[in-house]
């Protein structure tokens, strides 16, 4: 029986499973942003396996070669013995002892073994080439320094490219999956509760079933000792050397300045530099950048995003109060900063929400399309020379898909319908088919149904059918 703790990685666990019984040497990479699940994935995987489970410092070298030591000579029953003085002769030394026997070796943690050890991944190469191979470790290493693991572990440049032999990006959980956390909720308050913990198990562990969406936010936010109101910046922290200007830049992005320029403007700092940490923000898995849909990924339009809910909701809400938050102001933020703008900080995550739900059904060939690009646009209207935005674009080259995602307590009307469809034009004639998907909140107005019911290129979706689907 898996602990609920374990919902939704299901599947990664049957891959690596898998990949055990196959009886030989494997080298696996998982990464992924910090909290998403990675060790407790591992735990699963390990705890009916020999296991030596190794989670590296950010001490140096010769101190993390000493711990291993230790661990290494404890699992053998061996005491008294002299630390390796290399990892080479550390994993010689297991591979040996082990003979033909299966043996699973997690190095977590592995980013800050390299940065204080550049030859470790040559030393590693040579060593699964001349000697592991041909035995039965199942090594894994795992890291939370997204750009590091692609480029330096599984990168082309890598010493260790060509020899993995599987790899898996754990990412948060979509909202599907986040929901089953959220049971006893309302529609709205699960979306709500998602908007503000985001799909990372750890998060939506801290939710209460017994609590309303206000009562969960104060007690996990908006006091001093809440499990959260420290946990962005531990985060950051834990990463980077200078979290002040990191957090600066994520402050700004929360607040709606979201162009390289802007964000420098309003944290008093050059592009150029500040270019170089949100580089870093976006390799740790914290912002990504979005370009409008269909343009280049140098477009001068591009924007940053906060990735994580719980960083863009910490960002919001909590560190801008933070005074407020100590002296005991709990009320006061939830009624005079939180409560009147929430549905204003929702639409993003509506937006997001709808996405996922057309990607799910576009894998199932449950659309009219099959699209292989889906994105937001934003830009000038060439017909009315005004700025718009269309929240959803999906196309496979000549057929699209145009979505409005609307977080509103009202009806949406056929005003809505009219101005998506004068806003498509900006994607010109030439298209092959076109349709025309409007999500609400609450609802639709009968003229709205009425259109929909005539024509079958408009697509009503409510919020029901998203969170029963």
């Amino acid at each position: 029986m898996m602990g609920e703790i374990f919902i939704g990685r299901e599947r990664e666990l049957a891959d690596l499973n898998e990949l055990y019984v196959q009886d030989k040497f494997q080298l696996f990479v998982l990464y992924g942003r910090r909290r998403v699940g990675k060790t407790t994935l591992l735990n699963q995987f390990c705890k009916d396996k020999d296991t030596i489970f190794y989670s590296a410092e950010q001490s140096n070298n010769k101190l993390n070669l000493e711990k291993f030591s230790s661990l290494v000579f404890s699992f053998y029953g061996e005491n008294n013995l002299e630390p390796f003085s290399s990892w080479t002769n550390a994993l010689s030394y297991i591979d040996e002892r082990q003979e033909n026997k299966k043996l699973v070796l997690v190095i977590d943690e592995f980013p800050y073994l390299v940065r204080k050890n550049k030859a470790l991944l040559s030393e590693l190469q040579h060593l699964i080439d001349h000697k592991l191979t041909n035995g039965k470790l199942f090594i894994i290493l795992c890291g939370s320094y997204m750009g590091f693991m692609e480029k330096e572990v599984l990168g082309s440049k890598s010493p260790l490219f060509g020899r993995r032999t599987a790899q898996l990006h754990m990412k948060p959980f979509n909202y599907q999956t986040s929901l089953k956390f959220l049971d006893g909720f309302s529609d709205i308050e699960k979306l709500e509760l998602y908007g503000a913990f985001g799909g990372t198990p750890l998060y939506l562990q801290q939710v209460n079933a017994n609590e309303s969406f206000e009562q969960n936010i104060k007690r996990a936010y908006l006091k001093v000792t809440s499990y959260l109101y420290e946990e962005a910046l531990l985060l950051l922290r834990q990463e980077v050397q200078e979290p002040g200007v990191y957090s600066a830049i994520i402050e700004a992005i929360a607040s709606g300045y979201t162009k390289a320029n802007e964000i420098s403007t309003k944290i008093g700092e050059d592009t150029a530099k500040c270019l170089k940490y949100i580089k870093i923000l976006c390799e740790l898995g914290i912002l990504h950048k979005e370009t409008p849909f269909g343009e280049k990924e140098a477009s001068r339009k591009t924007i940053y995003v906060i990735s994580d809910y719980m960083f863009r909701f910490w960002y919001r809400y909590v560190f801008a109060n933070r005074t407020l938050i100590e002296t005991g102001a709990q009320q006061a933020v939830w009624l005079n900063r939180i409560e009147p703008d929430y549905n204003s900080y929702m639409g993003l995550v509506f937006e997001k929400v709808c996405t996922d739900y057309l990607s799910v059904k576009n894998a199932k060939g449950e659309l009219p399309i099959l699209f292989t690009s889906i994105g937001r646009w934003w830009g000038t209207n060439p017909a009315t020379h005004g700025q718009e935005e269309i929240d959803l674009v999906a196309s496979n080259g000549k057929d699209y898909i145009f979505g409005e995602c609307k977080w509103r307590n009202e009806k949406l009307t056929l005003s809505v319908l009219r101005g998506l469809k004068a806003k498509a034009e900006v994607f010109g004639k030439n298209r092959n088919s076109t349709y025309y998907v409007l999500f609400s909140k609450s609802g639709f107005a009968e003229e709205v149904i009425n259109e929909a019911k005539s024509d079958s290129s408009i697509v009503l979706v409510d919020l029901k059918e998203i969170m029963n689907y």
